[in-house]
């Protein structure tokens, strides 16, 4: 009696051997689709044709558009504009830089400026900077309040990195928080914090301790009270027990 045969197994078509038959139409589509980006990323129709500018005030377009350094005879969605976000971001009355792209060839760049917040006053030098502290290229106005304390010089463009600045900047935000106006302020020797109103007031802090806030409440009520006289200082250097000294 004759066994019965096994039956043999066949082997699986490889992938390469299942795809011959269709090696001509590959070849096809991938010249074909070659041709179609190499036509796409030379087409003029994809050239910047409009740039155009928005938010600017005090900084030329002129001088968006030199840094941007957009190149009109290249397909403006083969280029990297956030590169040229960043370089816009350089001018030093420029804060925030957005660039956006329209079909087919149409370049808008929406920038925001800077403001100057202070002035630092510094070896007879006036730094104007905005509330990040980027140095700017503004002229001091009168009205702008100023930090005087000593630093290194710096070029419009660059960070006011100086933990004295910082500290000024962030404690000149409290006071404004609580509607305190001030001319300037400064650290005393003592490392003890003096403002001055722009009547002259000096508003004596003392250092930078955890009564702070306890300190700025109580300026405008001893305002308020002594409101007409000629005052010279108010001293909060001990928050409980404020001493008021008139001219």
């Amino acid at each position: 009696m004759s066994r019965p045969r096994k039956p043999v197994a066949r082997r699986k078509r490889s992938a390469a051997a299942r795809l011959r038959p269709f090696w001509i139409l590959l070849v096809l589509l991938i010249a074909v689709g070659g041709l179609g980006g190499y036509y796409a990323a030379t087409w003029p129709g994809f050239r910047a044709h409009q740039i155009i500018v928005i938010g600017n005030r005090r900084v030329t377009a002129k001088a968006i558009l030199h840094h941007a350094a957009i190149n009109r005879r290249l397909n403006i969605w083969l280029q990297n504009m956030r590169a040229a976000a960043d370089r816009v971001a350089t001018i030093p009355d420029v804060g925030n830089v957005t660039i956006g792209r329209s079909f087919p060839a149409s370049v808008s760049i929406v920038v925001r400026e800077r403001h100057p917040f202070a002035v630092i006053l510094s070896a007879n030098k006036k730094i104007v900077v905005d509330r990040d502290l980027r140095v700017l290229d503004f002229e001091p106005a009168p009205t702008l309040p100023q930090f005087v304390v000593s630093i290194q010089p710096l070029a419009p463009g660059k960070d006011v990195k100086d933990e004295r600045v910082v500290r000024l900047r962030d404690d000149y935000d409290q006071l404004e928080g609580a509607h305190v106006i001030l001319k300037s302020m400064r650290y005393d020797r003592f490392g003890d914090l003096i403002a001055v109103t722009p009547r002259g007031v000096q508003i004596l802090l003392g250092g930078d301790d955890e009564e702070f806030a306890r300190k700025i409440s109580l300026i405008g009520p001893i305002l308020s009270q002594i409101a007409g006289k000629k005052i010279a200082a108010i001293d909060l250097r001990a928050p409980g027990t404020p001493v008021v000294r008139y001219k």
